[in-house]
């Protein structure tokens, strides 16, 4: 289990860079005034999250509270991780802080995270996806050929309205979808284990992202 989530987070870690560097995250761009932003733009961030709020806005904005009572495997394996690696966490909060292992410390987090909130909706079955959070669009009976560009800018958006608290831009979809079909070019297409690793995948990449990490 333990291997899937470090190949996964290593996967991820590559889109979470992409989304990183576009050009309309606040960490971009020359002019930050509010009457010059336009579609998805913020302002600059000031600076990290912690640790500890890091954990509480992952939680908060796939809506997998629970994790107080530590009653369900996945709450338990949420805390273990940020135990394991709360050190390369941000101890403070100033932006160069982005080191390597803090990048990959946050998107192992944030996967372990994610498969709580994929097998939430998952468990939903598929004649009720409108009950699900995010993934609505995604058959999670079927493999990665049978999943659209509709599905992943659909759950990239629900996911980024309630992390980012803005709508995902173009260029940030497209960036999605090129990581997705990156993703299904290596993996079997008819597995439907492979559904979900690219869910947990598009969900990390989110909160992985600078405007899920700073304020």
């Amino acid at each position: 289990m333990k291997l899937k989530y470090i190949l996964l987070t290593l996967t991820t870690l590559a889109a979470s860079l992409t989304l990183m560097h576009c050009g309309n995250f606040r960490s971009g761009g020359s002019d930050n005034s509010s009457s010059s932003l336009g579609r998805g733009e913020t302002l600059p961030p000031v600076g990290f999250m912690s640790a500890e709020q890091m954990l509480k806005a992952m939680i908060s904005s796939t809506g997998t509270e629970g994790l107080g009572e530590l009653t369900d495997p996945a709450d338990d394996a949420i805390n273990t991780t940020y135990n394991e690696r709360s050190g390369s966490l941000p101890s403070y909060q100033a932006l160069d802080q982005a080191t390597g292992p803090t990048l990959i410390s946050v998107a192992n987090l944030a996967s372990t995270v994610c498969a709580k909130a994929v097998d939430r909706d998952r468990a939903t079955g598929e004649t009720q996806r409108d009950d699900r959070l995010f993934f609505r669009e995604m058959d999670f009976s079927k493999g990665l050929g049978a999943q659209s560009s509709d599905a992943i800018t659909g759950a990239m958006e629900r996911l980024a309205r309630n992390s980012w608290r803005r709508a995902a831009t173009p260029t940030e979809q497209e960036s999605l979808v090129s990581f997705a079909q990156e993703f299904a070019a290596g993996a079997n297409t008819t597995d439907p284990a492979q559904t979900r690793l690219l869910a947990i995948s598009i969900c990390t990449a989110v909160l992985s992202s600078v405007d899920a990490l700073t304020y």
